[in-house]
């Protein structure tokens, strides 16, 4: 009785995982919407390399198959991720970062809808964050031409602290040149 599918797809999509049967994860989250919510739900284990996977398929599923990520943008999502960047693991982090920037691209109008709570959480993290953080959130900026949050990124101008984040061209940068380039970008 296959066919018959109850329950959780998560310990299905764990166990592909931990076989390293990646391509099969994204072929059957990209066909079975229980098995995508599966792996959404792997974003909650301890394991930070069962989650930093999850982040890392989920960017191949974005990019791949867009549209199986329409249902599943809500604030809580986002709150979700942001969290995930905040973990010390970089591999967590940085898979973290990564698919929020990709989702950033694709979804700009889920954004704006949301515009108020996104202003909200990138001001918190740029004044709690650690350098990367604040890094990866002055892309975000840059990207969505939130030009409220200007003034946040003067006052990283002269910051020299350097930051590595998972883009190409934006290892071992300072801060203040990321900031520069974000102020570029704002209307």
């Amino acid at each position: 009785m296959g066919f018959l599918s109850f329950g959780s797809k998560k310990d299905k999509m764990r166990k592909l995982i931990e076989e390293e049967r990646f391509d099969e994860v994204v072929r059957t989250a990209v066909k079975d919407k229980k098995a995508f919510s599966g792996l959404l739900e792997l974003l909650d284990e301890n394991n930070p390399g069962i989650v930093g996977d999850a982040l890392l398929i989920l960017t191949d599923i974005l990019e791949t198959s867009r549209d199986v990520f329409k249902d599943s943008l809500s604030s809580d999502f986002f709150q979700k991720l942001m969290t995930l960047m905040e973990r010390r693991n970089p591999y967590v982090r940085e898979n973290a970062m990564l698919l929020s920037y990709r989702l950033v691209e694709s979804f700009p109008e889920v954004v704006s809808k949301n515009r108020g709570w996104v202003i909200d959480a990138i001001r918190k993290g740029l004044e709690e964050g650690d350098k990367n953080q604040k890094g990866f959130l002055l892309m975000v900026i840059g990207e969505l031409g939130l030009s409220e949050l200007r003034p946040e990124v003067e006052t990283l101008i002269g910051v020299e602290d350097k930051v590595i984040l998972p883009f190409e061209g934006k290892k071992w940068v300072p801060l203040g040149e990321i900031a520069r380039e974000t102020l570029e970008k704002l209307p």
